[in-house]
């Protein structure tokens, strides 16, 4: 049963990346029709990049393409036909939501600029994810996730400022930028039922990373100060008036700081609390003196914390009111007991990937639940049913569209 609380919105999604799908993904969560045209043949891009189940290059392996699309539909359509067109008229005269991630002229070039879906549907909301949105200079030119950090300036900040600027790891623009369309596009439905209009939502990649580093360039409107990156630091040393960092432990690395619940803690408690009150000293006790003996203090500290497991230490700090963590590996986090008792993971049968089990939940509304309706969809496997069965085609059409190369 569907009680999700976007159940009665429809979505087309047009897109063909990471963002559009993660976009389109919290809707489908929460109750949204998701229908996903996949280009015929290879279907969407993601289902071609791994990492794939067992290694093995299939269109129906790809974890990210199945993590992206549970709860959606799929169907094939060549929209660069024209024969397509009226098909694809069909699906958005009773849609309240296009997601499209086409460079800004594509749509146009194909005859659905905004001004024609807005004519065909005057109700519909179309989100648009481009690099550099559908405005500006740059607007036509194409993005990765390497360059909406660089354009952002969220890389020149990040680093040591004696190397060169440094990207995060995870591509974390793209599920920014999903995040971000997703409320803009829900906030685009709540205006509808004041205005009974839809509108354009026209989301810039850059822009978003941009907006998780506000402070640089605030400071430099007030300041004229341009933030540099951090003083290189080993690995494994505090350096700091409040001895906090990411060190070794026993069994992999904690997140040790001398931050407390008080807001002045004393060195004495955080000697007690590793079971070692021999190590308390004066030239410890204040923050500048244990900045001046910032050497000493890391080997008294860091090989009594290479003696604890992680999660002994983290158990420890936590229940006496420090402030700990654990750097988490993916199995650590599967097996995070608070978020099993949230309930964030999820478990799900694919028919060609069996059972595997996936983050799902992140946030809570009791009365319209997040729901596991169904997982990713095979390529095409709701052609028959969106085509003939709601759309009015018969079989025999259905054989003729796909031998002709439309679905």
């Amino acid at each position: 049963m569907n009680n999700g609380a976007l159940r009665q919105f429809r979505v087309i999604d047009l897109s063909t990346d990471v963002a559009g799908a993660y976009c389109s993904k919290f809707l489908a969560d929460y109750g949204a029709d998701v229908i996903k045209i996949e280009p015929v043949g290879l279907g969407d891009p993601t289902r071609g990049i791994g990492p794939f189940f067992h290694d093995d290059p299939h269109q129906e392996k790809s974890l990210l393409f199945f993590y992206l699309n549970c709860n959606k539909r799929s169907i094939t359509l060549n929209i660069d036909q024209s024969s397509s067109r009226e098909i694809l008229v069909s699906l958005l005269e009773t849609a309240d939501v296009l997601i499209e991630s086409f460079a800004p002229n594509y749509l146009q070039d194909i005859g659905f600029e905004y001004s024609v879906l807005e004519t065909i549907n005057p109700r519909l909301v179309v989100t648009s994810l481009a690099p550099f949105g559908q405005t500006g200079q740059y607007r036509n030119h194409a993005g990765n996730d390497l360059i909406y950090y660089a354009m952002s300036g969220m890389m020149y900040t990040s680093g040591a400022y004696d190397r060169e600027p440094l990207k995060h790891g995870h591509p974390q623009s793209y599920y920014m930028a999903g995040q971000v369309a997703a409320y803009a596009t829900t906030a685009a439905l709540y205006a509808r039922t004041f205005s009974g209009e839809g509108q354009h939502v026209d989301l810039s990649m850059q822009e978003v990373v941009a907006a998780h580093h506000y402070m640089s360039p605030t400071r430099y409107s007030y300041m004229g100060a341009i933030e540099r990156r951090a003083p290189k630091v080993e690995g494994g040393s505090f350096k700091g008036t409040r001895f906090e960092g990411i060190v070794p432990g026993k069994d992999g690395y904690i997140g040790a700081s001398g931050q407390h619940g008080r807001q002045r803690p004393l060195f004495t408690e955080y000697a007690n609390l590793l079971g070692r009150p021999d190590i308390d000293d004066p030239k410890f006790a204040t923050p500048s003196s244990r900045l001046e003996h910032a050497e000493e203090l890391d080997s008294v500290l860091l090989p009594i914390l290479e003696q604890w497991n992680k999660y002994d230490y983290f158990d420890a700090a936590m229940e006496q009111g420090w402030v700990a963590g654990v750097v988490q590996t993916s199995e650590d986090l599967i097996n995070c007991p608070q978020l099993e008792a949230r309930g964030y993971y999820t478990e799900v049968e694919h028919p060609f990937i069996g059972k595997i089990k996936i983050p799902g939940e992140i946030f809570r509304l009791p009365e319209s639940p997040w729901t596991m309706r169904a997982s990713a969809p095979l390529l095409g496997q709701h052609n028959q049913e969106i085509y003939c069965d709601e759309l009015g085609y018969t079989k025999r059409e259905l054989i003729l569209m796909r031998q002709q190369g439309v679905i």
